[in-house]
């Protein structure tokens, strides 16, 4: 039962002319930022628990935080004073979006965008935005844009809560999506970056 989404998405990627991009062409998660870090320095990623069919409920950190350069909480870059934006590091079709998360919700994530890459067989899951710029059904190249990076989330929203964005990769097993560590292809396509504000 688990697999039985998986070719319909296929098919429906394949339909609209979704384009195949090797994991060798990932591209950097963020587009027009001055400066970036990753949490604990990239050793972010922990599985514990982790299930997730659990949603807000599942423990563990299977993903990595990459922080921008935000002391004042604005959800603005500090040097350019624009929002960071938030791009699809694959290609894919959007199978999720949340954009009615609210102050006060208990949900972790806040607002999200979820992709699939049908190249790679992997979801890729993308949260704590503060705009989330596409829909379900739509299909994207490595780079498009998906939104702005953010603070929303149960603990994010928090006073030390820091503008971030927060990006896992859950490869499909049979349809049932397994966390991957995938910080040196998030480091590979950092060091491909041109990054010129605008």
């Amino acid at each position: 039962m688990l697999v039985s989404y998986e070719p319909e998405v296929i098919k429906y990627y394949k339909n609209n002319n979704g384009g195949i991009y090797k994991r060798n062409e990932w591209v950097f998660p963020l587009k027009n930022f001055t400066s970036i870090y990753y949490r604990e320095g990239g050793k972010d990623f922990r599985l514990s628990t982790y299930d997730y069919f659990q949603g807000s409920n599942s423990k563990g950190h299977p993903a990595h935080d990459i922080m921008i350069l935000d002391e004042n909480k604005d959800l603005l870059d500090d040097s350019t004073l624009k929002p960071v934006d938030v791009v699809s590091m694959s290609g894919g079709v959007v199978v999720a979006v949340d954009t009615t998360w609210k102050v006060g919700s208990v949900l972790r994530g806040g607002m999200y965008v979820k992709i699939f890459d049908v190249t790679n067989m992997g979801l890729f899951y993308y949260s704590h935005l503060s705009v989330v710029s596409v829909k379900p059904g739509d299909i994207l190249a490595p780079g498009d844009k998906i939104g702005e990076v953010g603070r929303t989330g149960r603990k994010t929203i928090l006073k030390e809560g820091k503008t971030h964005l927060h990006i896992q990769f859950l490869i499909s097993d049979e349809g049932y999506p397994m966390p991957e560590d995938f910080i040196n292809d998030l480091r590979s396509a950092e060091m491909k970056v041109v990054n010129v504000p605008k």
